[in-house]
């Protein structure tokens, strides 16, 4: 016996003008680019003919845009998760991606091998793991069975850790691009709850 009894769409936010410029943002709280308005109404497009009971967000502008966005075909309930917030870059907030990795490389090879290791002034992946586990159990116990998530790249890879019970540092490799979306499936089993990963990624609506 395999029942579907929830669906999940994960999505992360249209670009800003710090993505457009390979900047760091964190928890800067950008708008979306021009760019990201148009990315997020072609989601939208993929997305109007899907269900969508509830949206779950990240308290972030760039992130409650793309969710309204996507909202004009559904008209979800709306709730906030302070925890999906994007992680703090410290330091690096507003340094170009390319130039850090150039003048810092021991600093970036280490974040990228550890979860544990921190940002400078900012946060580690773990305790961005750690703390949207419980806006992650607040999905799971929703009563609707059509929920989006509108968040980040970082909080996004989290959130699926948990759903799928991976450790941080293997949540961490998942690729998490601007607009792009992922479906996951809920299955009730013989041998309890089931999630298996439908679609990753997909950015086939913002090629066409």
């Amino acid at each position: 016996m395999r029942d579907l009894i929830k669906t999940i769409y994960l999505v992360r936010h249209g670009a800003t003008g710090y993505n457009d410029q390979d900047l760091f943002q964190g928890v800067l709280d950008n708008s979306l680019s021009e760019r990201g308005k148009k990315e997020s109404e072609m989601l939208a497009q993929r997305l109007k003919d899907e269900t969508i009971d509830i949206i779950f967000h990240s308290p972030l502008v760039r992130a409650r845009q793309t969710a309204e966005i996507i909202d004009r075909y559904h008209q979800a309930k709306f709730y906030q998760i302070d925890g999906f917030i994007e992680m703090d870059m410290g330091d690096w907030e507003g340094l170009n991606f390319f130039k850090v990795v150039k003048e810092q490389p021991e600093i970036y090879q280490q974040l990228v091998s550890d979860p544990g290791a921190r940002i400078p002034g900012g946060e580690s992946f773990d305790q961005v793991f750690n703390r949207v586990k419980p806006g992650v159990d607040k999905v799971i116990a929703s009563k609707e069975k059509s929920i989006l998530i509108s968040a980040h790249a970082m909080v996004n890879r989290a959130i699926l850790g948990h759903l799928l019970g991976l450790e941080p540092l293997k949540a961490r490799k998942f690729r998490m691009d601007n607009c792009a979306f992922s479906r996951l499936l809920v299955y009730k089993t013989l041998g309890g709850e089931n999630i298996v990963v439908d679609i990753w990624n997909s950015i086939d609506h913002l090629r066409n």
